[in-house]
């Protein structure tokens, strides 16, 4: 936008205000030359400079480009800054002369109140251009001199100064006034120039630094496919040298894809696995456009095969959430599998945890992990027992795109690729098909898996944390279970005991049950004859069948008084015999039947009450020979 005057009489309207406030400010008309009193010294000049540097070198730029087009034809310019004192002079000889013995030198003030109407003065006045012929001037001794000068907005509009052009009247022109304004505006313009070129040099910092910082690798490419920028992560992933820019990218690597279809067509595409120094890793390619749907190039993301992993894990919930401390009891027994529990922590020997269905083998398992110097590693569960047989193998050791029908596209990493540097916990494992026994063994001794339809072995590290409620040395007596890969899954081993032999813990979890529920305190809720019940009950489900039976209660109570058939226990409890010459197998097996025969053949109510899943429960009628309703 041009600041020039809109007209003639418009600035000779603003001459004669000035005039008229140079009398308010009794300024002398004969004055000579501007007053001391309006001088800085040497150090308050320079300083001053140092404050304003930005403006002053610009606007001394400026002002030296069009004295080279007017040196030798009786001109002087002088910048000044907001507040009237010169920053700078330049100009012919006699007219310096001239302007130092009216002390209009860098230090000095010049402004109406000091010297009456002047370019100088009228500019930081008004903040509109103005050209005065000698004739105008206020100083009877300045009206051989005639001045133009223009006001040096920045570019927030604010006043930053002034830069005037004098020069003797019979060569002076108002003409000369456009070649003032355009100095002005050319300041103001390079004040953006340069405040968009810091802004950028701050946003390439910004962009260099979240580049470096971050875990993937990052390569830009041109529309040529030539590199143009790269990180350092993408150089060792991808094995380049930093004067890889400038080079094609496909000629540096052994990474192939279609650049027609990116940078020609715009198509992107995500997750496409590739081989990268020291391992596997994701390739993700995006084209980059601009508004009017132009490609310019495109951006090439590597992220390594462990750290798609690692948020996989996160997304799923793959993590330890227990520690010892959620362990409820002081019984001998008890005590003792946790003390086991915490030498298992300080090393990775592999462990397996014996107990019945509901004991808290995995709370075991995840306490172990947190304490570990793993804990904060991926803790990956797997129920051996709960997938079937021909589903396990891929659950195990993932699949390759197109290994079977219906396999995901770009394939699957399995339990133990997502479990790589962190635990792996294997439950029911002694329900895992023999042949699948064959190929774990295998893998736990070698630290590498094959995929599912896959051609290249893959290494893992991971600790190995198994549990069964069954007795494996007995499975191994039927050729159910392998010994070798019993004795490679028990370095270490944990017997945790079921409810019915520590039943001095049981007023612990009663209240620890309690409170985590309903807020509310056992002693409170329950009356002796209920404590009784739940003290001289078998809890064939162990803790997690007394954890169902407490939530039951509450919520069947329903903030009223909690009676004995809100546990859903008492018959049961009534009808339980002395068990002193009956197996665990026989007594399961009654418990079972009529848990199944109290609740009318309701698999998901039995499966409840009794603390276990229902493909566990289906497991168990299976193996009992059990009657049940197959639409129950």
């Amino acid at each position: 936008m041009s600041i020039l005057p809109k007209n003639l009489l418009d600035m000779e309207l603003s001459i004669l205000s000035s005039h008229h406030r140079s009398k308010k400010y009794h300024v002398d008309p004969n004055i000579k030359k501007a007053p001391e009193s309006s001088r800085l010294t040497q150090k308050e000049l320079k300083k001053r400079i140092e404050d304003q540097i930005t403006f002053f070198t610009i606007g001394k730029e400026q002002i030296d480009k069009l004295y080279n087009l007017l040196q030798g034809t009786g001109f002087c310019m002088a910048l000044a800054d907001k507040d009237g004192y010169i920053l700078y002079i330049v100009g012919d000889a006699d007219l310096e002369e001239h302007f130092k013995k009216r002390n209009c030198v860098p230090g000095y003030r010049w402004t109406e109140r000091d010297l009456g109407t002047c370019a100088i003065g009228l500019v930081l006045a008004d903040q509109k251009p103005v050209y005065i012929p000698g004739n105008q001037m206020y100083s009877m001794l300045a009206q051989n001199i005639s001045n133009s000068g223009a006001p040096v907005f920045d570019i927030d509009g604010s006043l930053l100064g002034v830069i005037s052009l004098s020069g003797y009247t019979e060569k002076m022109h108002i003409h000369t006034l456009g070649l003032v304004c355009q100095a002005a505006e050319a300041v103001t313009s390079h004040l953006q120039e340069q405040l968009h070129s810091k802004e950028l040099a701050i946003k390439n910092k910004y962009m260099s630094a979240l580049l470096e910082a971050g875990t993937k690798g990052i390569v830009t490419i041109d529309p040529n496919g030539c590199i143009v920028q790269t990180n350092k992560k993408a150089r060792t992933m991808l094995e380049l040298d930093k004067d890889c820019i400038g080079k094609p990218f496909s000629s540096l690597t052994k990474i192939n894809f279609n650049f027609e279809q990116v940078l020609h067509k715009g198509k992107s595409f995500l997750a496409r696995e590739i081989k990268i120094n020291k391992g596997n890793g994701f390739l993700a390619l995006d084209p980059v456009v601009m508004k009017n749907g132009e490609i310019v190039g495109a951006i090439l993301t590597i992220t390594e095969q462990k750290e798609i992993m690692q948020l996989a894990i996160e997304m799923t919930g793959a993590k330890a959430h227990f520690t010892f401390d959620a362990i409820i009891g002081k019984n001998p027994k008890l005590t003792e599998a946790v003390e086991i529990a915490k030498i298992a922590a300080k090393n990775t020997a592999s462990l397996l945890i014996c107990g019945e269905t509901g004991t808290g083998k995995e709370l075991f398992a995840q306490a172990i992990h947190n304490a570990s110097n793993r804990s904060d590693r991926p803790f990956v569960a797997l129920n051996c027992g709960a997938i079937p047989s021909e589903l396990l193998e891929s659950e195990l050791f993932g699949y390759e795109e197109g290994a079977f029908t219906g396999a995901q596209k770009g394939g699957r990493p399995g339990k133990l690729e997502l479990a790589d540097t962190g635990t792996l916990f294997l439950d029911e494992i002694g329900d895992m098909p023999f042949n699948m026994q064959v190929k774990l063994l295998r893998a736990l001794q070698t630290g590498e898996i094959l995929r599912v339809g896959g051609i290249k072995t893959i290494p893992v590290d991971i600790r190995i944390i198994s549990a069964t409620n069954k007795n494996l040395k007995q499975e191994i007596e039927k050729e159910c279970f392998r010994p070798d890969l019993f004795y490679r899954i028990t370095t270490l081993s944990i017997l945790i005991p079921p409810l019915r032999e520590r039943k001095d813990d049981i007023p612990f979890l009663v209240n620890y049950f309690f409170k985590r529920f309903g807020n509310l305190d056992s002693h409170k809720c329950l009356d002796e004859k209920i404590q009784t019940l739940i003290m001289n009950y078998s809890w064939p489900g162990n803790v997690r069948q007394l954890e169902s039976a407490i939530e039951r209660a509450i919520h069947l109570a329903d903030g009223k008084t909690i009676k004995a058939e809100h546990f859903g226990i008492e018959t049961a409890n009534s009808n339980i015999v002395s068990s002193e010459n009956m197996t665990l197998d026989e007594m399961e097996k009654k418990i079972i039947a009529e848990c199944l025969e109290k609740n009318q053949n309701n698999i998901s109510s039995c499966a409840k009450i009794l603390g276990i899943s229902r493909p566990t429960l289906y497991r168990k009628l299976e193996k009992y020979n059990i009657p049940y309703s197959k639409n129950s």
